[in-house]
């Protein structure tokens, strides 16, 4: 997996769209739809690049969603954002096993985060009957403190023999 490191040189305005931007642009390679990530976990992903710049959707934003599975049960589900910050776990079948303080990594099932990355944290568990009603998250990332990030690359044939794939 390859990355560029970013610089974040501005930050969304309304609490509506939780998105920042970016240092880096089509220029370094960006798209949309790709991950972005920082050492504790999943920021978001790039929504839209120009030549120079790219705003990133954060993953606490009310329209993003990511592929998800429950580190310790391997229960799988769809984290979504709530537009505050904190994030809901949904989709996760009733006999899945799921509990407070269960970390939840990136399943890679979305096509855009790569498998393996912390989301963050189960807070809250609630359940109908054997149904659950509720699964709130804390993100791993402080997306109150970031200044840098990393951009996941797409792979290209030349990196790729470059890094010994065949």
């Amino acid at each position: 997996m390859t990355t560029t490191a970013a610089e974040i040189i501005a930050a969304g305005a309304t609490p509506d769209f939780r998105t920042l931007t970016i240092d880096k642009g089509t220029n370094d390679g960006l798209r949309p739809d790709l991950a972005v990530i920082a050492p504790a976990g999943v920021v978001g992903r790039v929504v839209m690049p120009t030549r120079r710049a790219a705003k990133v959707q954060l993953l606490i934003d009310r329209n993003a969603a990511a592929g998800a599975i429950v580190e310790r049960s391997r229960a799988q589900g769809v984290v979504v954002g709530v537009g505050g910050d904190r994030l809901r776990l949904e989709y996760v079948s009733e006999l899945a096993d799921v509990v407070v303080g269960d970390l939840v990594m990136t399943s890679g099932i979305d096509g855009i985060y790569p498998k393996g990355f912390a989301i963050g944290r189960v807070e809250i568990v609630e359940k109908s009957g054997s149904a659950y009603t509720r699964i709130i998250v804390r993100p791993t990332v402080d997306f109150t403190s970031l200044e840098e990030v990393l951009v996941v690359l797409p792979p290209t044939p030349a990196r790729d023999r470059a890094q010994g794939s065949p």
